[in-house]
């Protein structure tokens, strides 16, 4: 870890430091905490405006899944098994498809020779939660379905 990121100048008083560490952990914490949507809250519950714009700005692929507004638990895991090939496809090294919740997911590492193939398969793999699972996901874990 790069600690440069976390001191302050010499001349800050020392228990700053400690507070501004904090509120760099916390801050991504939250974000991972709030999109992960292992249940519906208020947080993620979405109106059918929302689910409207969420699949008009998505890939074809999944404005045909949400013609509809709805996503169904055969939609939803083919969905999650069309982001995992396409992971594969990039070139990446993805874990096995984990159940939290009503959600599924899934984490991916990639190495390679160089930290320019790295971003090049990285660019790639991130593409693929856009083609086919984002907005989908994001239904799914709205209608608080549980999966089978």
């Amino acid at each position: 870890m790069n600690t440069e990121l976390f001191t302050d100048p010499p001349r800050a008083a020392p228990d700053r430091a400690g507070k501004r560490m904090l509120a760099v952990c916390a801050i991504p914490f939250l974000a991972v905490a709030l999109l992960a949507g292992c249940s519906v809250s208020p947080f993620n519950v979405l109106t059918d405006d929302q689910r409207t714009e969420l699949r008009d700005g998505s890939s074809d692929y999944q404005q045909q899944v949400l013609s509809d507004l709805v996503v169904d638990e055969a939609e939803y895991r083919l969905s999650v098994d069309d982001w995992y090939e396409c992971v594969v496809s990039a070139g990446a090294d993805p874990s096995e498809i984990a159940q939290t919740g009503n959600s599924l997911s899934f984490d991916y590492s990639i190495e390679r020779a160089t930290e320019s193939q790295v971003n090049a398969i990285g660019r790639v793999a991130d593409a693929c939660l856009l083609e086919y699972h984002d907005a989908i996901g994001r239904v799914w874990v709205s209608q608080g379905t549980d999966l089978s």
